[in-house]
This record gives structure tokens, sequence and C-alpha cells, in this order.
């Protein structure tokens, strides 16, 4: 004989039904009830549900409209996260809705019913039902954790070596349980052999099916409504419910936030709004890719940056927008040269008009490079001014001339031309910013770059210096200097020449020893007083050919020449 039998509570007969709900409600037939109140059970899915609807609106309101951060339209994973949430919905609307449903037809609350002749799950208009009368042994097994009691299990063990579970997680209901079960066992015995009939009809509610062998309440219908049933279980119709409405809620609120996001961006008119848009909104991202370069453009003229500008002639080559962007930079560089000319020296056309050259040349060929180069003199140079002296050791009584060569090489020369570079570049710094005109020491510079040459060249001034503690005696030296600005193609050039002779006398400055036998002025240092002295006047001569004395640059910088 089948010890489980699963059958609708809508095929039970009315006196059946009668009999299940007057033994649910009497202790004196029913040995333990699982059960859960209304009350928690409609607490407990509404704060489900409620707690569902708050992570949707939370998931759909998050960068809602933002057409930076919203990419909702990418995410299609949202999908699965709504799914789970609407199925939550679906899920406790539904539960309670059934609850309501099967609470007005059972009259009774639904749950888990143990009676001494039948194991009853009723939590569904399907009823489950196991036939304790085939019972073959009931083993209850408490269990503990760490000393405590946790939980009894009851194991119905069947005839034909099936089993059925039943678990009480309070101590004191489990052994109640088991002394009902036990003594409501015997009874329902005693009530059979003696045909009590009110009795039996109470210890087991079933018993009228029972009698027909059940055959009028069973579920024998086809695979094909067995299947149904068992997805109806898996709560398959909800899940696909849920998927749907999440998909449809996924598309609709993609779709508000992608209108909010156009309207933003275009309230916005900022290029990072239209940017996000393009990556990440949907129906007006052509109308936003061709609006683009016209936003971007209003945006870089509040920046008054050169640079900026530029990049939208190599980033918008095909835009319409490219003549204003032209028009802004020749602006710019308009107006960079008159606040040049506002602390220039006017009386020097020469000056302005290759400044308006070089200024020219950078805005067409979109570079503002301007190269400082040196011209040094060279080793050959150098070694016929040592050669020079040589000759002139006897002339000064038997003294001896120290070479000048190897304190003006490069790597001397270099610290005295990066203090002019310096000067210079911070002079024109104040002026012009650095996407206009930038000025960078570069001794390779080609001829067809602008630049601004200095050239310069040492010879003996006839002049001998001697100390009067040391008999080494030092030639003085001249240094002429010839500067100019070069445009490529500019037939004019502005420049200026400088001399600068040696003093009759001066003083070098320098530390000793106690343990030195003989206290004199390092040799490169003497010569070194004289180049540094010839720089710091060209250093004066290019601040007064370049700017007006009463301009603001002219004595910030005669200041930090002090």
């Amino acid at each position: 004989m089948r010890i489980f039998y699963q059958f609708d509570y809508d095929a039970l007969p009315r006196n059946v039904k009668k009999h299940l709900a007057r033994s649910v409600r009497s202790p004196d037939y029913l040995v333990h009830g699982q059960v859960m109140s209304n009350l928690r059970w409609y607490a407990l899915h509404t704060a489900i549900f409620l707690a569902c609807i708050f992570f949707i609106y939370l998931s759909a309101e998050a960068d809602f409209g933002d057409p930076v951060k919203d990419t909702s339209w990418a995410d299609t994973g949202m999908i699965v996260w709504y799914a789970i949430l609407f199925f939550g919905v679906v899920y406790a609307g539904h539960a309670m809705w059934q609850r309501m449903q099967l609470s007005a037809k059972f009259h009774f609350l639904p749950g888990r019913y143990l009676f001494p002749l039948a194991l009853v799950d009723i939590r569904s208009s399907k009823i489950a039902v196991h036939d304790l009368a085939q019972l073959r042994k009931l083993e209850a097994t408490h269990h503990e954790s760490n000393g405590r009691y946790n939980k009894t299990v009851f194991s119905f063990n069947f005839n034909d070596g099936t089993s059925k579970s039943l678990v009480i997680n309070n101590l004191n209901q489990a052994e109640i349980a088991l002394e009902k079960f036990n003594s409501y066992q015997s009874k329902a015995r005693a009530a059979f052999h003696n045909r009590d009939i009110a009795s039996l009809y109470g210890f087991d509610p079933f018993l009228d099916v029972r009698k027909n062998k059940w055959k009028e309440a069973l579920d024998t219908s086809g695979v094909a409504k067995k299947v149904i049933s068992l997805f109806q279980y898996l709560k398959t119709p909800l899940l696909i419910l849920a998927v749907v409405i999440a998909s449809l809620f996924w598309y609709g609120r993609n779709a508000a936030s992608d209108k909010k996001m156009y309207l933003n961006a275009k309230q916005q008119k900022t290029e990072s709004a239209y940017l996000g848009y393009i990556a990440n909104g949907k129906f007006r991202v052509a109308e936003m890719q061709a609006e683009l370069p016209r936003v971007v453009f209003n945006e870089t003229l509040k920046k008054n940056s050169v640079t900026l500008l530029r990049n939208l002639k190599t980033r918008f080559p095909q835009s319409d927008i490219l003549p204003e962007v032209a028009e802004e930079i020749h602006l710019l560089y308009d107006r960079s040269l008159q606040k040049f000319k506002a602390q220039a020296v006017n009386s020097d056309t020469g000056l302005i008009k290759s400044m308006e050259q070089l200024l020219k040349f950078a805005e067409e060929h979109d570079n503002p490079s301007v190269a400082i180069s040196f011209a040094r003199p060279t080793v050959s140079d150098l070694s016929q001014l040592d050669a020079f002296l040589k000759l002139k050791e006897n002339k000064v009584r038997g003294m001896k001339i120290i070479p000048a060569a190897k304190y003006f090489a490069d790597d001397s020369a270099a610290a005295r031309e990066t203090r002019i570079t310096t000067g210079i570049r911070s002079a024109f710094s104040t002026i012009f910013p650095n996407d206009v005109l930038a000025f960078n020491a570069n001794a390779a510079a080609k001829d067809n770059v602008p630049k601004l040459l200095i050239a310069y060249q040492i010879e003996p001034s006839g002049k001998v210096y001697t100390s009067e503690k040391q008999d080494d005696a030092f030639v003085g030296l001249v240094m002429r200097f010839k500067a100019a600005i070069m445009v490529p193609n500019a037939r004019d050039r502005w420049k200026f020449d400088l001399e600068v002779e040696p003093p009759d006398s001066f003083n070098v400055e320098y530390k000793t020893s106690s343990r030195d036998k003989v206290q004199h002025a390092p040799e490169g240092q003497v010569y070194a007083v004289m180049a540094e002295r010839a720089f710091d006047k060209l250093a004066n001569k290019i601040n007064a050919a370049f700017f007006s004395p009463d301009s603001a640059v002219f004595m910030r910088q005669a200041k930090n020449s002090r």
C-alpha cells in the first residue's frame, strides 16, 4: 500500500472537510501543529514586499538622469537584480493573497499537523498526507550545540523503508508531542477495536477517504498536469512574471532616465555632460554628437586658453566652428600683443615689429615655442685667447699670466646662460601665457623655428690684474654680446649689441685655510667674477631693451637682479 498521498482540498467530501477542521481545533485529537498566526504571516510577507519595493526604488533612483554616471543601458545585469526584487514582490503579494484564500476556505490556519494516524501538510490547496497507520518506528532525537538545546527531529520510518521527518524547535513542545503521539495512538487502536466511530473520526480525519482506499480524492491526473503542478510548486509562474516585469521596468526606467539625461545635458551645456550622454544615452546620441563641438567651444572660451582652442582644430577637423576657433585664437594673440606693447619700449618700432612677427608665426604654426640659443666662443677661439695671453707674460715683469680658456668652457658657461634664460622666461611669462609664447633654452634649435639668439665673444682688454698676496697675473677680458630675435622668413630682425669692459679694479671674495702655505684667490674665481659681471650687465641690458623703465615687468626684474 502507498505511504504518501496527495490530493486537492476541494476534491474532499464535505464531511471529511468538517472532520479535518474539528480535529485541527481539538487538543483531544491533534498531537502537534506547526502553524504561523495570520498576524505574523502578514507582517513577515508585508515586510518582504515593502523591502523589495524599497530596494527597487533605490536601484532605479541611483544616478537617475545623470548623463555622466548613469550607465544603466549598458548594465543589462540590472535585469537580474530587478527580477530578484520583483520576484520578492510578486511572491509576497501572491503568498498574502493565497493566505487569505486558504484561511477563508479552511476555517483554520494553514500548516503541518500531526495526528495519531496521519501527518498532514496543508499549507496550500494541495494536501500532502503520510499514512501513519503504516508506521514501523518513530525516532525522536534531541540535538544540542555546545551544550545548548537546538531542536528535536521526529523521524517517521515506514514499512516500505521510506521515512519522513518533522522538526520541533522547542524541547517542552517536543516532549509533549512525543507523549501525546504515543498516548493518542493507543487510544486510536482502542477506538478501532471498540468500533468507536466518533473517536476514530477525531484521530483520523481522513477515515472516510481511507475507507474508499483514497481513490476518490487521489490526484490521478496525467503527466502534463503533474508537470504543471511541479512548476507551480517551484513558483515558476511567479519567476517568469518577475522576469517579464523586471525587463519592462528596466527598459521603462532607462527610457525615462534617458530623457532626463538629455534634458540635464542640454541645461548644463558642458562637455562632460554631452560626452556622458553620448557614452551612456540611447535615443538622442546623434543630436548630441552634432552639438558637441559647439558646446566644447563655448566652454573653452571661458578658459582663455590657446592650447584648448588649438585642440579643437584637431579634435573636430570637420566642424563648422573652425573659423570661430581661429578668430578666438587670433584675439588671444592680439590681446597678448597689446599687453606687451603697454610695457614695452614704445620708441623701438623694430622691437614691436619683431614681436608682431614672432606672434604671427606662433599663431600660424600653432606652436608657441621660442628657442633661446647661446652662441659661445669656440674651442679654437678660446685656444687662441690663451696663446695670446701667453705672449703677454714677458711684459708683466716675469709674472705668470693665468690662462682663461678653461674657465669659459661649456661647463662653466652653462650656469651663467641658464640664469639669463631664467630671467627672460620670468619676464615674458608675466605677459604671454605659455601657450602663446614660451621661451625655452634650446642650443640645437633649427633655422625654421623662431629664436632669441645671443652670441658672445671674449677678447683681452689689455689690462692686467695682480694681487698683493700672489705672483700670478690675470688679463682683463672684454665680453661682446650680439642678441637678435630671429623669425623664419622675416626680413627684418630686431637686435642689439653690448660690450662689457673689465673694471679698473675689483675684489674677489674667497675663503682659505690656516694650513695653506700661500693664501690667494682661486684662479677660476677671478675670471668668474669678470664673467658674472658681464652677464649681469647683459641681463640688465635685455630688461632695458624689451621693457619700459616704468613698467611693472622692468621694475620686478630689476628688483630680482639686485
